[in-house]
């Protein structure tokens, strides 16, 4: 007589080393990542905010049909100094011209501090944007340089038209590009 033999149903001992080590080897790798990670996205996440403040100020040029203007400050202060975006930004609609927050002058949009610091650099190095009712900027075409944590920065690029153009990773090397192809080092 042939005995059967039943296959069994359980994992053994080394099985289950093998998999638990797996799985520690995998946590160790995403938890050293994860600050790198967490920055990243916390500078992605300033840059799209920044970017929707800039779409709304230039769509309410436009819808308006009169200048907005968009600055660093708070509605309770007014436009602040050149380099101080980080702090936060104000678009409202200049009534009287004076490119100064007024209470007369409507407001627009605005967000409050954000952690990524914000370099801007543009043609006639002014202090603030202002878009024309026809959603064009006054000759300011110019960049927006965004740097968190790390040594990796991100860019907004914005065109006398008005319009906006995200930095990218061209090269896959993990680096931004800014547009004369250079790696955007903070």
């Amino acid at each position: 007589m042939l005995r059967r033999m039943r296959s069994s149903c359980g994992v053994t001992v080394i099985e289950l080393l093998v998999g638990l080590c797996i799985i520690a080897l995998l946590t160790v790798l995403t938890l050293q990542n994860l600050p790198m990670w967490i920055s990243s996205t916390q500078l992605s996440k300033d840059r799209n905010s920044f970017a929707a403040l800039i779409y709304t100020a230039r769509a309410a040029a436009i819808n308006l049909n009169h200048q907005v203007i968009l600055c660093p400050g708070t509605t309770s202060r007014g436009c602040a100094k050149r380099d101080t975006w980080q702090q936060g930004a104000i678009a409202f609609a200049d009534s009287n011209r004076n490119r100064q927050y007024d209470q007369d002058d409507p407001f627009v949009a605005g967000f409050g501090s954000i952690d990524s610091q914000i370099e801007w650099r543009s043609f006639r190095n002014r202090s603030y944007l202002k878009f024309l009712p026809s959603g064009r900027t006054d000759w300011q075409n110019g960049h927006f340089k965004f740097c968190g944590n790390s040594e990796k920065g991100l860019q907004l690029v914005l065109n006398r038209a008005g319009r906006l153009y995200f930095s990218h990773d061209e090269d896959g090397d993990g680096w931004h590009e800014d547009v004369r192809g250079r790696d955007l080092i903070c």
